[in-house]
């Protein structure tokens, strides 16, 4: 089912294991160095810097000979394009297989990645071509959503599981919505239900160790279900919508929406500190963000700089008195940094590291003095 070799990508489970403990002191460094010679993976995986120059490289070579290939056979029709994006699908998908993946071992390499996208987006492509022109936009949901659903499950694509989220969320509404007369009151409660329904499935799937391969991928699913549950009940939301797609004015059981803007964030957040889920935490300090917000947007209290001077200035006294307490007073929550770092840490720590290491230290220049010719100066020309 999946891709990639499974001894490898077990090894690189346990060698990020191996690294969280010796972060905390729970081995040496010949220990982490030993158990790294023991579980080898010999995926060329590069660092991120790398993996989008790859990436830009390998999308500019394929769309080059995608455009040259069209050029060259004169096509014409939607038939003619239908066919054409599948004969590249096909190909940029065995070209991933055959010698990115079984031959020359890319992981996270750019390269793979964009052969990834190019051949389902070309696949997609070529069959939502063979459909009429006046097809429902349900259709081409329909047809892209099993595709999407494969290359994240056999790939491990992280993307490709943002994709197929909200391809399916966007088939749940598109449904819904062709109800007529209860449309306009079961677009919330549906893009609800189908967020808790996502975030159940994803933290079912990251307990189960027989998944452990995706639970990248589970953890991206259980992110956007997080961030559309609260979506689907914000009452700014819920009344831009309503009036985009109804006219509507007046929002129906306004007071209901109004308790989930200001309910959720707190429930989310209460949730991360008692479950330390830093993900909880994260996303619920984000809807609070968008609360206040939305607020903001309906109820002008104060002048917005003033508005914005008084809740920095909370902010950061909270922050900082917050910092002080988790110092002096250790316990569940503390103020040390952890062991698995964010996004925005690894690319600080790459740049770092590419910059230390291309500099390399000056050569000392040896003193020489005489071998003059003048007079016995003593001074040459190297002096």
């Amino acid at each position: 089912m999946i891709a990639y070799p499974i001894a490898s990508l077990d090894a690189l489970i346990t060698k990020e294991a191996a690294r969280e403990w010796q972060s905390k002191g729970q081995l040496t460094n010949q220990q982490l160095q030993d158990i790294e010679t023991a579980y080898p993976t010999n995926f060329y995986s590069p660092n991120v810097f790398v993996r989008i120059g790859l990436a830009i490289f390998c999308s500019i070579l394929l769309f080059s000979a995608m455009g040259l290939t069209a050029m060259l056979s004169g096509l014409e029709g939607g038939t003619a394009f239908g066919i054409f994006g599948l004969f590249w699908g096909i190909v940029c998908i065995f070209i991933l297989e055959k010698w990115a993946i079984q031959s020359s071992r890319h992981y996270g390499s750019g390269i793979d990645d964009m052969l990834l996208y190019y051949g389902l987006g070309a696949l997609i492509t070529g069959i939502c071509l063979f459909l009429p022109y006046n097809s429902d936009t349900l259709a081409y949901f329909m047809v892209a959503l099993p595709f999407l659903v494969l290359g994240s499950i056999r790939y491990l694509d992280r993307l490709l599981a943002a994709a197929v989220f909200i391809c399916a969320l966007s088939i749940v509404l598109l449904i819904v919505n062709k109800i007529p007369g209860l449309a306009i009151f079961l677009l919330p409660a549906s893009g609800i239900l189908f967020s808790a329904g996502a975030y159940w499935f994803a933290r079912q799937g990251q307990k189960n160790t027989t998944k452990r391969h995706w639970y990248g991928v589970f953890g991206v699913v259980e992110m956007l279900a997080l961030i559309t549950f609260y979506a689907s009940g914000n009452f700014w939301v819920v009344q831009q919508a309503g009036a985009a797609m109804f006219q509507m004015e007046v929002v129906p059981l306004s007071w209901l929406f109004w308790s989930f803007t200001y309910a959720v964030p707190l429930i989310y957040i209460g949730l991360g500190l008692r479950q330390k889920d830093r993900l909880l935490l994260d996303i619920g300090l984000l809807c609070v963000v968008a609360m206040v917000f939305t607020f903001r947007y309906y109820f002008h209290v104060l002048p917005l700089a003033w508005a914005a001077t008084m809740a920095g200035a909370f902010l950061f006294a909270l922050a900082y008195f917050s910092i002080r307490y988790l110092r002096k007073n250790e316990g569940t929550y503390t103020y040390a940094a952890g062991s698995k770092k964010s996004l925005i840490q690894e690319i600080e720590q790459q740049l770092v590291e590419q910059t230390i290491a291309s500099q390399t230290a000056p050569m000392a220049r040896p003193e020489s003095f005489g071998g003059g010719q003048f007079g016995g100066g003593g001074a040459g020309q190297d002096f």
